[in-house]
């Protein structure tokens, strides 16, 4: 059995709801957070290049955090309620534990950042060709895209437009685009025409930007009504 001192001691005394780091003989890091004594890492991260094997035991890929940073997790992997067992594996496939444990290791919590609501849009509109603008109105922000696809310019209020906003589903409130989504938010989207009337065009749950973003795209590319 491959020696694991660092592995063990992270899990004999916890993390403290914290990452701490272990560097693998072949120069790759994984940080992952534990309570004292458990069997089980209840988060593990896995650095660039450190591949989790195709094992029931890294089933549980979180791929909610994984949208929540727009799909950029410092381009690794965060895996949830690991054996402790399944990581001393994955140590032992790449030769043990390093001998130096003591450099630093890369800030997880800095590469697992929230995206804001904004930022997660906008990356999702503008791979689709489509141009949004933030608008603000006393502490609420939301995105607005033009039917005219034009030069750089924010939509005057007397041609069409969509708006996208973020609300809360529980307390039919709307939520700043420039906090981070969180799982019970829902989008929504609604169309002004030239005369300011309003019409709901879709509302979807947070992870469903996609179907939004489509639609808007299928609204830009309407013929005028």
């Amino acid at each position: 059995m491959t020696s694991t001192p660092r592995l063990d001691s992270l899990t004999a005394g916890g993390t403290n709801a914290v990452f701490d780091g272990i560097r693998l003989a072949d120069g790759h890091v994984l940080t992952l957070k534990t309570r004292p004594g458990a069997d089980t890492a209840e988060e593990v991260f896995l650095y660039p290049g450190l591949t989790a094997p195709d094992a029931e035991a890294w089933r549980h890929e979180d791929q909610w955090e994984g949208w929540l940073t727009g799909g950029n997790l410092g381009e690794g992997s965060l895996y949830l309620d690991v054996p402790v067992q399944a990581v001393r594996d994955l140590i032992g496939q790449h030769g043990g534990e390093h001998e130096d444990q003591e450099s630093g290791f890369p800030v997880r919590s800095e590469a697992v950042e929230a995206a804001t609501a904004e930022t997660i849009a906008m990356r999702a509109l503008t791979e689709r060709g489509i141009t949004a603008y933030t608008d603000r109105d006393a502490e609420n922000v939301w995105l607005v895209i033009g039917r005219y696809q034009g030069p750089d310019a924010f939509p005057p209020v007397d041609v069409p437009r969509a708006v996208l906003s973020l609300y809360d589903a529980e307390y039919a409130e709307d939520i700043p685009l420039d906090c981070a989504p969180e799982l019970y938010d829902w989008w929504r989207v609604v169309t002004v025409d030239a005369d300011g009337a309003r019409k709901h065009l879709i509302s979807g749950h947070v992870d469903q930007l996609d179907a939004c973003v489509k639609a808007i795209g299928r609204w830009v590319a309407s013929p005028q009504g």
